[in-house]
């Protein structure tokens, strides 16, 4: 039986676009890109990529076989922006002819363009990528300027680095390529609100000072800084109870950290952890690390060390359709957060969107996020970490369309 037969008929889909045909080589090529990742016969080149059930993980097919077929540096994020075959097809068309205006650093791209508002610049979380769906963007006002990033490294055109402080001095450079004097909002998910934290502190350093910095649910990944934060906690409790936690917390590490060695010792007989910075620099240990992030990235339903932060369920999909080096750039900045902790905190006034579980954490004076940004105000959005992140609602989008819309209140 022909596979494409298989297909879902256009004609029992409730598009509200009538179909139109490819017209020239590069929609044709798409056109099959898409029929194959979506499944659906016919799929005409002015069909929204969200009307026919496109998510993050199918953007990231369609990315990778675009890249590979027409051999362009196209970017999952960008569909976001051209939702159609013709759009994406004229956007490639641009670049190969050299006319493409958009001079950005590979790891950002424009999610809105238009209006004279203070740009927002939002960071991802630990999966390396930002990816909103058109309910998110709807509570954006049409006038926002919005720019997102990637994990420098994923698309190749440059090698991943190696810590959150020198991806918030990138970032910094690339948001100053874009507005040198600003102002700029600043939002960071998850994992990345530490990049955007560094990214404030650098701006105060070159004489800048950004609008509103807002961090969505910011996590602490297992490593160094949670292993700070219950060292520290400890010192401010007292009781068995408080010293268990903190005992736990650091045999966990200790676990980690010897259960890595081990595995990298059977398979290429080198005693290092692939925690260690200098692991990346090994060829061999390198591709152990790449190898495992495509096929043992498994998420469960709730994060092994019981926090109620629940992991994105579509990361391990996209790992299998990722290219290699995006692969190894998201494993170096998993690594990146691994290794991150910081003495430094900020005057700034900050705001949190903030899931239920996270509220109550931070009740605790000795959490990072306590230390580093005291001036900070907390708006509860949803009960679970995965709830208050999520890109697939206007949650979070909305109360920051409100917040960037209002006055920062003052210290």
């Amino acid at each position: 039986m022909d596979a494409q037969s298989l297909h879902t008929s256009r004609d029992l889909l409730d598009l509200p676009t009538a179909y139109e045909a490819p017209t020239n080589e590069t929609e044709k090529k798409i056109a099959s890109i898409w029929r194959s990742v979506f499944e659906i016969d016919d799929i005409g080149i002015d069909d929204d990529f969200f009307d026919l059930g496109g998510d993050s993980v199918k953007a990231t097919r369609i990315t990778e076989e675009i890249n590979l077929s027409l051999g362009g540096h196209f970017k999952a994020g960008q569909i976001v922006e051209n939702p159609t075959i013709r759009e994406v097809a004229a956007a490639i068309d641009r670049e190969s002819a050299g006319d493409n205006p958009n001079t950005l650093a590979s790891h950002m791209l424009t999610v809105r363009t238009g209006g004279d508002h203070p740009p927002l610049f939002i960071v991802h979380g630990l999966a390396g990528f930002f990816f909103p769906n058109a309910e998110y963007m709807s509570a954006f006002r049409d006038d926002q300027p919005i720019y997102a990033f990637q994990v420098p490294g994923f698309d190749g055109q440059m090698e991943p680095l190696g810590s959150v402080e020198e991806i918030a001095e990138e970032y910094v450079k690339a948001v100053l390529a874009v507005d040198p004097d600003g102002p700029w909002h600043l939002a960071g998910m998850c994992s990345g609100c530490w990049i955007t934290f560094e990214m404030a502190r650098r701006l105060k350093e070159h004489g800048k000072e950004p609008g509103r910095i807002i961090l969505i649910d910011p996590y602490i990944e297992r490593g160094r800084m949670r292993e700070q934060f219950e060292t520290n906690r400890r010192v401010g409790a007292s009781g068995p109870v408080a010293f268990a936690a903190s005992a736990l917390s650091r045999s966990r590490l200790s676990y980690t950290r010897l259960k890595s060695k081990i595995s990298n010792y059977r398979a290429t007989g080198l005693w290092i952890s692939s925690t260690d910075p200098k692991a990346f620099d090994i060829p061999e240990v390198r591709q152990k690390i790449l190898e495992d992030g495509r096929k043992n990235r498994k998420q469960p339903t709730r994060d092994e060390d019981v926090t109620g932060k629940e992991r994105f369920q579509n990361e391990a999909l996209i790992n299998k359709h990722r290219s290699d080096t995006g692969v190894y750039a998201s494993e170096v900045l998993r690594y990146a957060f691994y290794r991150y902790s910081t003495d430094h905190s900020i005057e700034n006034h900050v705001d949190i969107i903030a899931s239920e579980h996270l509220k109550k954490k931070l009740k605790n004076p000795h959490h990072p996020v306590c230390v580093a940004m005291p001036n900070h105000d907390i708006i509860v959005a949803g009960r679970r970490h995965n709830d208050t992140v999520s890109t697939t609602t206007a949650l979070n989008s909305s109360i920051m369309q409100d917040l960037i819309a209002k006055p920062i209140r003052k210290a």
